[in-house]
Formats: structure tokens, C-alpha cells, sequence
């Protein structure tokens, strides 16, 4: 099964099968919002913000390569309601299957000592679940925290530390530490450089992780100083050294392809089109070939692959391809794998308008990262693209009325989890269900793209 077997499922029940109910968010808290559609008239007034579910929030862990490795697990709530207890944190991390996950990606992991002393970490133990101790919240001995560490150690995981220092308490810490997390703002740049120089010189085999990562300027200088793994908003923010950079040919031709396709095209115009590059030409008869598209005999001809693939399906397929076309392979890559969550978690939100409405929001997921993948101003490229005003104005003008879901994803990406549910009551939407709703889309975009590798 590859990528296009996801890009083609739809969210109607199988025949037979119950009509879904109202999604449960992942199991922290009871939330205020009856199931059944209560939020659906609820106002701000009505029900506080604040009050909403705590939600499992992920921040992008990206290597030295630019490759997305793996992901920083934790619990955030709004601001009236506790922060979910540690071992309601690791309940909803084994109701996500995180496990599964850590066989493939690293899952960084918060924890406290009196956790593992409970050894409540045992059902997400694997070789890539990486448990962070902050050493700042602790009053345990050094040599007591070394031996929680290598418990861990033991079990098969990997341990992390925030916090430490190069003060000699810490040494006994730092010694069976796996990785050091830091943070850009935790001192003055000159201090941070000199602690990045003096944690690589004395522990070489150490990984370091700097969080806080804003620009693409600062990921640079973070790896020049020797860091092996980069966190916070740069990956998906246009990189400046990028201003002057034109969109190559492969991807003019494939916005070409996009733009017949909405103009419902013939499709001998589409072969002619698909013909110009024969790279994306390759990758069409590929798609109609896999074994997703329950066509048994082999497809040779452009036009019998598009007729196979249908419009609505090579669309999507193409869009998903332009990440995949370019030089910068593992940064695009990463990206994809974001926009891909974004796009399913809008169509899953927007599950009561017209279908129509739900793939034009699918399609603002995949192109709300274009500027930044592409490197150059999102006016040019729509200037380039035949897109619905509704399309334009979001990605334009964060207007329209696909802005208010675009933003609600990005509050959920900052982890702003009150802010969010204050914007999903203006939808509509139950707030208690944007929990379920986003791992519904990380997980959707983990196996799509787990998958798309054998193709």
C-alpha cells in the first residue's frame, strides 16, 4: 500500500458500519462539551476557552540532514484547567500508540524521576523513545538521578537532560546522558557557544539538542556550533537566504498539469502536458500502477493513467508530489510530512460542509508550506496556479472563510491549546475533539508517508 492509497481514502463509513459518533479526545480529562454537537451553538461566553481538553501537543525534531527524525511529546492545557497529571501524559501517549511510532522515529518524552522509580515508562520502552529529565525540577542527588538515568538505560531507552551544566554535580549526569537539550534563550549567545564547545569537547559521544529554534539563521549557526538536533518554528518559516530562488521546471510543469486539471482539460491536453517532463511523466504511470489503484493489468500509456488515476486523484497525487521533486530532498521531505498533517486535520475538521469545501481545505494544508518549499513569495505562486478566491484569500490574507481553520491548526502546531479552542467554537467545533483530531491527522500522515517508501 503506498501514499496514494492514502491520498484516496475517504472518511465515509464502510458499507454497513455505524455512523461515526462524535470523536473522543485523547483520554486526559473529562471536557465541558456534551458529545453531539453541543459546541455547534456554544459561544465564547458560553463555554470558556480555558476550560478545554489538554491535548498531546508535538514539536519537530529535526537532524543535521534537515530530516524530520523524530518528534518532542508533550501535554499542554488552557489556562484555567491543571496541566493532566504525569500518568495521565503517559495514558494518552499509549492511547496515540506511541510505541509504534518509536519503532520508526525518535519520541522524546518528558518524565520525571518519581516516574521512573514507578517505572511508568515501561509500555512506550523502545530503542528510540528517548526520556527527558529536566535537571532544574529535581532535588534528588546526583548520584541517585544517574542511577534513575541508567534504569533507563537498562530497559532499552535512550535518556536525555535539560537543564545541566558544565558544574561538576552534573558530570555524574552528564556521563550516562544520551543527548543534552538546550535552549537558545536559556543565556547570551556567547555563553551558549561556549557551553555547545565545552559539553562536545568533554562528551563527544553525546548528542545535543537546541530548542528554540526560530529562523533558519539560527539552525545554521546552532549546527556550526555542533549541535546534532535542531527544535522550534525555523522548519516552517521561509528561509531568507532563499528571496531570489525560482521555481525549477519540473514544478512548472506540474503546476501547469494542476491548473488543466482544474479547467477540466482534455485529457489528451493533459498527456501533452505530462509528456513536456519526463520525470513526472515516470511518476504518473508509477501512480496508476500501484497497487492501491486496483487496476490488475500494466498501465503504459500517459492517457490510460490518467483515465485510471481520475481528476480528483492525480490532483491530490501532483500536489503531494511537488514536495518530492526538488534538490533539497530531506528538508522537502520534512516539510511534507507537515503539510500532509495539516491538510488531513483541516479535512477532518471541516466534516460537516460540503465535500467540495473539505478538498479545498485539504489542498490549503498542502499549499499553506508552497512559499517555503518552493523559496519563493506565495503571490508569485498564485499567481502561477488556478486556485478558488476562497484558496487565495487564506493563503494571501489569512482571510476567507478557510482562515479561521488554517489558524486553528497553527495554534495547535505552537501548542497554543486555549487560544484553539477559543477559535473552534467560532467554527463549530467541540473543542474537547481537537485532541483526537490531531493525532488523527499525525498518525494519517505517519503511515501515509511510512508507506509511500516501498512504492
Amino acid at each position: 500500500m503506498g501514499l496514494l492509497s492514502f491520498l484516496n481514502r475517504k472518511n465515509e463509513p464502510e458499507a454497513g458500519a455505524a455512523a461515526p459518533q462524535a470523536r473522543a479526545p485523547v483520554p486526559m480529562a473529562a471536557g465541558p462539551v456534551a458529545a453531539g454537537g453541543a459546541a455547534a451553538t456554544a459561544t465564547v461566553e458560553q463555554l470558556d476557552y480555558a476550560d478545554a481538553d489538554a491535548m498531546l501537543c508535538r514539536d519537530e525534531i529535526v537532524d543535521k540532514r534537515h530530516r524530520l527524525c523524530g518528534y518532542l511529546f508533550t501535554a499542554k492545557a488552557g489556562g484555567k484547567r491543571a496541566a493532566p497529571s504525569e500518568r495521565e501524559f503517559f495514558e494518552a501517549l499509549r492511547a496515540a500508540d506511541l510505541a509504534a511510532f518509536a519503532a520508526r522515529r525518535i519520541a522524546v518524552i518528558p518524565i520525571t524521576p518519581e516516574a521512573v522509580a514507578a517505572q511508568q515508562y515501561a509500555a512506550l520502552a523502545t530503542p528510540n523513545s528517548m526520556f527527558l529529565i529536566d535537571r532544574r525540577q529535581t532535588a534528588l542527588p546526583a548520584a541517585e538521578l544517574a542511577a534513575r538515568m541508567l534504569a533507563l538505560r537498562q530497559a532499552g531507552c535512550k535518556t536525555a537532560l535539560c537543564g545541566a551544566s558544565m558544574a561538576a554535580a552534573d558530570a555524574p549526569l552528564l556521563a550516562v546522558c544520551d543527548a543534552a537539550f538546550l535552549h537558545l534563550s536559556d543565556s547570551s549567545l556567547p555563553q551558549f557557544q561556549n557551553l555547545m564547545r565545552q559539553l562536545r569537547a568533554a562528551y563527544p559521544a553525546m548528542q545535543i539538542a537546541v530548542d528554540g529554534v526560530g529562523t533558519w539563521d539560527e539552525q545554521r549557526m546552532c549546527l556550526a556550533w555542533g549541535c546534532d538536533y535542531c527544535l522550534g518554528e525555523f522548519l516552517t518559516t521561509t528561509d531568507t537566504v532563499d528571496q531570489e530562488a525560482k521555481i525549477d521546471q519540473s514544478r512548472l510543469t506540474s503546476i501547469d498539469l494542476l491548473n488543466l486539471l482544474r479547467t477540466d482539460a482534455e485529457v489528451g491536453e493533459l498527456t501533452e502536458v505530462a509528456k513536456q517532463d519526463p520525470g513526472l511523466a515516470f511518476h504518473v504511470l508509477r501512480w496508476a500502477n500501484a497497487p492501491s489503484t486496483g487496476h490488475h493489468s500494466t498501465i503504459t500509456s500517459l492517457k490510460e493513467a490518467i483515465i485510471v488515476l481520475g481528476r480528483t486523484h492525480l490532483y491530490r497525487w501532483l500536489m503531494v508530489s511537488m514536495f518530492r521533486l526538488g534538490s533539497t530532498h530531506e528538508r522537502d521531505e520534512a516539510l511534507l510530512e507537515v503539510a500532509l498533517a495539516r491538510a488531513r486535520f483541516l479535512e477532518i475538521v471541516g466534516e460537516d460542509i460540503p465535500q467540495a469545501q473539505r478538498d479545498e481545505l485539504f489542498l490549503v494544508g498542502l499549499l499553506s508550506l508552497f512559499d517555503i518549499l518552493l523559496k519563493v513569495p506565495m503571490a508569485v505562486i498564485m499567481e502561477k496556479m488556478h486556485l478558488s478566491d476562497a484558496i487565495r484569500d487564506v493563503l494571501l490574507k489569512s482571510g476567507g472563510p478557510y482562515g479561521p481553520y488554517l489558524m486553528l491548526k497553527l495554534l495547535i502546531e505552537r501548542s497554543q491549546v486555549g487560544r484553539a479552542a477559543e477559535v473552534a467554537l467560532t467554527l463549530g467545533i467541540d473543542p474537547d475533539t481537537l485532541g483526537a483530531t490531531s493525532t488523527d491527522a499525525f498518525q494519517w500522515a505517519q503511515e501515509a508517508l511510512h508507506h509511500s517508501m516501498g512504492e
